[in-house]
């Protein structure tokens, strides 16, 4: 498992290589409750590892499992992204999405359902916004942290 600088992994989140490799995106975040997993081996071929990309949010009860996670894309809270699926950047799922075992979401849009299916093209508004959530939650991980770090002199 690989953090990148200022990622954050937040309370209940689990993240697990046992089987592959994870690699979780420079000023991404992996909030409270969300797994990140692997499975042995993908029916395509392709490598079974999870890769989440830089300025990418996976929410609070979400799923990702031997997957690809492109930059700057909002995994909504408890949607899942099954084995083999590929979110490319700048996209939004919207909560309790269910992308599909090797399903492609398109870059710039937003999907929503289970199964995962095409809701709009995102916005220049909106696009920018899954940047500012990431950096809004890179601060309030910083400041939590700081909450737990040991007084100067203690053991």
């Amino acid at each position: 498992v690989e953090l990148r600088d200022e990622a954050s992994v937040w309370y209940g989140a689990v993240i697990r290589g046992d089987h592959a490799a994870v690699t979780i995106g420079s000023t991404a975040n992996v909030q409270s409750r969300a797994v990140v997993e692997t499975v042995p081996e993908l029916e395509s071929g392709f490598p079974a590892a999870v890769s989440v990309g830089d300025y990418s949010s996976v929410g609070a009860g979400a799923t990702l499992r031997s997957c690809t996670i492109e930059h700057s894309v909002d995994v909504g809270a408890g949607s899942c992204v099954l084995e083999g699926a590929l979110v490319q950047a700048g996209v939004i799922l919207e909560p309790g999405t269910v992308v599909p075992p090797g399903a492609l979401v398109p870059a710039g849009e937003k999907w929503g359902g289970n199964p995962a299916a095409f809701v709009a093209k995102l916005s220049a508004e909106e696009a920018g916004a899954i940047v500012e959530r990431a950096e809004a939650l890179r601060v309030e991980a910083d400041a939590a942290s700081n909450e737990y770090d040991p007084p100067p002199g203690a053991p």
